[in-house]
């Protein structure tokens, strides 16, 4: 029966250190993707999140609205290139991909009308790795 019990202490205790520490990475993501909402942009109030691991993608809907400048970032990692994002319109049409761009962590722009669109955030291709993947989406004032 003692080993049993002390069986339970270890689980529980091994599950709230890796809450711990999933915790403080997501903390980690989001501080360095925030340094990007510079005082030209504020945040639309999403934290658009996903805990991918290996050549998992995240898929995320998102509208834009015609006439507003937007930023998209993306975050995930330890490096600000780690993670590779692409925006397509609702018909699957490829509008902007960072890799493109030396997989640049943000890129701003601005639709003429609103649009429907998918962001799509995954590791770079061959990372093993897991973790979370963030976008965040800033208005300009």
């Amino acid at each position: 029966m003692k080993n049993l019990k002390f069986k339970y202490f270890v689980l529980l205790l091994s599950l709230i250190v890796l809450k711990f520490n999933a915790t403080a990475q997501l903390d980690s993501v989001m501080a360095r993707c925030n340094t990007l909402l510079t005082e030209d942009f504020i945040s639309d109030g999403q934290q658009y999140l996903s805990l991918i691991t290996g050549d998992q993608t995240a898929e995320f809907s998102v509208v834009f609205y015609g006439g507003n400048i937007y930023r998209v970032i993306s975050c995930g990692g330890n490096d600000s290139k780690d993670i590779i994002f692409n925006i397509y319109d609702k018909y699957r049409n490829l509008l902007f991909s960072n890799i493109d761009y030396d997989n640049t962590n943000y890129w701003n722009f601005q639709f003429e009308s609103t649009v429907e669109c998918f962001i799509e955030a995954k590791f770079e291709p061959g990372n093993s790795r897991s973790g979370f993947a963030v976008i965040l989406i800033g208005l300009q004032k």
